[in-house]
């Protein structure tokens, strides 16, 4: 459903060039049978070409009609439908000009995390399953089949510390790949942990990524961990994993690209972090193709 109310915005151009031919031809049509009207020498003649001069009319007003609903429809009321609790177009957190910052996101030593403790620990809400144990096969008895040349690019990964007010802490992320496709999202994996204090809202996070020159070319809104885990019951130094599908809102564009980060309220605005600002941007660069 999402897919087709976006593709509805996005070619609505097709129904307006309809609209204006339907309103030309009619036009057309109106000032033919008002010239016959003018012309005719009969009463049966005069009354048809009215006729038709009223059913054209008719005909241009629909097509107006028509045009005006699609304007005000892919407009006003299509981009502010919520499906399943997430916007059409979230445009809640979008920030005119922001700014990437040329400093490491935090001077504070970055702690040493074992991440895979993350898969390790369930979290109220969910079980993680241990890993099978995997038997090493047995040595072959005759020459091995020579590696590929190529090889998928690697995942990126990284760890990290910003705090956000004084409920929460950003201290990792990953990403399936350095290099990645406009034609399907992305999953962006973030590592929250908790301080122990209360969060008084249940934030939202954004994710929103970010080309060389500033504009905003994917994004994806959600609270963590698909709704299952809202800020508000966070525990101290609990780690919560939460995967936001990437989105692109520009398919056109091909280059390197960040990753902002930062919790917000649509009421309350976004949570400042220890850093000064609103958001994060994650140390790693990737390259869209």
């Amino acid at each position: 459903m999402t897919v087709l109310l976006r593709q509805l915005i996005e070619y609505a151009w097709i129904i307006y060039l309809l609209c204006a031919a339907g309103i030309l031809v009619y036009t057309i049509r109106a000032m033919a049978a008002q010239r016959e009207r003018s012309l005719a020498l009969f009463t049966l003649e005069r009354e048809t070409a009215t006729s038709n001069f009223v059913r054209a009319l008719a005909m241009i007003m629909v097509f107006v009609a028509i045009g005006v609903m699609v304007f005000v429809s892919t407009t006003f009321v299509v981009p502010n439908i919520s499906i399943g609790g997430e916007a059409l177009y979230p445009t809640s957190t979008l920030t005119a000009g922001l700014e990437l910052p040329t400093a490491t996101p935090t001077s504070t030593p970055l702690p040493t995390m074992d991440f895979a403790l993350l898969t390790a620990t369930p979290t109220p809400s969910e079980t993680v399953q241990a890993m099978p144990t995997m038997t090493p096969p047995a040595e072959p008895t005759e020459e091995p089949t020579p590696e590929p040349t190529s090889t998928p690019a690697a995942a990126l990964s990284g760890e990290l510390y910003v705090r956000f007010g004084d409920f929460a802490e950003l201290v990792g992320f990953s990403i399936p790949a350095a290099e990645i496709t406009k034609e399907q999202p992305f999953a962006l994996t973030l590592y929250w942990r908790g301080t122990g204090v209360a969060s008084p809202i249940d934030y939202a996070v954004f994710t929103h990524l970010i080309s060389e020159d500033g504009r905003l070319i994917g994004q994806h809104d959600g609270h963590p961990a698909a709704g299952n885990r809202p800020t508000t019951t966070w525990t101290a130094g609990e780690i919560i994993v939460d995967v936001h599908p990437m989105t692109f809102y520009d398919t056109q564009y091909i280059g390197a690209a960040r990753i902002a980060v930062g919790l917000y309220d649509p009421g309350s605005g976004r949570v400042t972090t220890n850093t000064g600002s609103d958001h994060v941007v994650l140390p790693v660069t990737i390259f869209v193709r």
